[in-house]
């Protein structure tokens, strides 16, 4: 499975023109590639593509960061895509499964 949050940020960088930070020279050509790899969570063929386009690294917006962190992450061979599908438990659940205080007994 991909991580849907670097997903977003292609997306969003796709709709986007202009950001205050630093950017990198990312190209629709560059985005359209590295969806596709991500749509088909081929993250060897990612990694290859960012080795060989290492301006896509360069920049301090989102996206640069994303591929910079899953590529030094990657260097290591440390790729662990474990992520929360659903939100925290609440504090409703979380006091459910606790064992009730002493002192706070009636």
């Amino acid at each position: 499975m991909t991580d849907r949050r670097l997903i977003g940020i292609v997306t969003a960088l796709l709709l986007l023109s202009t950001t205050q930070n630093v950017r990198a020279e990312i190209t629709l050509e560059h985005l359209l590639a590295i969806d596709q790899m991500l749509s088909t969570n081929d993250i060897q063929a990612l990694y290859s593509y960012l080795d060989k386009n290492p301006e896509l690294l360069t920049g301090e917006d989102e996206l640069s960061l994303e591929l910079r962190s899953f590529h030094e992450v990657a260097s290591v061979g440390n790729l662990d895509f474990s992520y929360a599908t659903s939100a925290p438990a609440n504090s409703e659940n979380r006091a459910a499964n606790e064992p009730v205080d002493a002192s706070r007994q009636h």
